[in-house]
């Protein structure tokens, strides 16, 4: 008799041990480190910027751009001031000293060297790592004489 007591009372610790370590696992296994939740971004449009382009002393034409800048909302907001400002003065800047810039052949200018740049340049201005990419809604060259035909 006292046998068969034993034996029950060995085979209910054996399935509470069991159970405990079943559920100590699947614990550890669903609730493994928790993933990050993505950065939130918030994409901005810029006003259509039109920047000279100088050759000999003449203004040739002009670069009129237009961009959308892609930006952490979090950073966004910490910082002191508008973003936008810093992206269309660095833009004009960019675009105003490059010498590099073909008018016949504005299809080969190289744009994702471009956009690193302005990136780099605008986060280090704001301090902080906003702008996280930027793309192009208008990039075209209007001759100058274009521009004087048109009201």
């Amino acid at each position: 008799m006292i046998k068969l007591v034993l034996v029950g009372v060995w085979a209910c610790l054996i399935t509470v041990a069991s159970n405990y370590a079943a559920t100590q696992v699947r614990a550890a296994y669903f609730n493994g480190p928790a993933e990050q939740a993505p950065a939130t971004v918030e994409s901005h449009k810029t006003k259509e910027i039109n920047i000279p382009k100088i050759r000999d002393g003449v203004v040739k034409g002009y670069i009129v751009t237009q961009l959308t800048y892609v930006a952490d909302a979090a950073a966004m907001k910490k910082l002191p001031v508008p973003a936008d400002p810093f992206v269309v003065d660095e833009v004009f800047r960019y675009v105003f000293n490059d010498d590099t810039i073909d008018f016949d052949h504005l299809q080969t200018y190289d744009l994702a060297k471009m956009t690193k740049a302005l990136i780099k340049n605008i986060n280090a201005r704001l301090k902080s790592d906003v702008v996280t990419d930027i793309a192009y809604q208008e990039f075209t060259f209007l001759e100058n004489s274009d521009a004087k035909a048109k009201p």
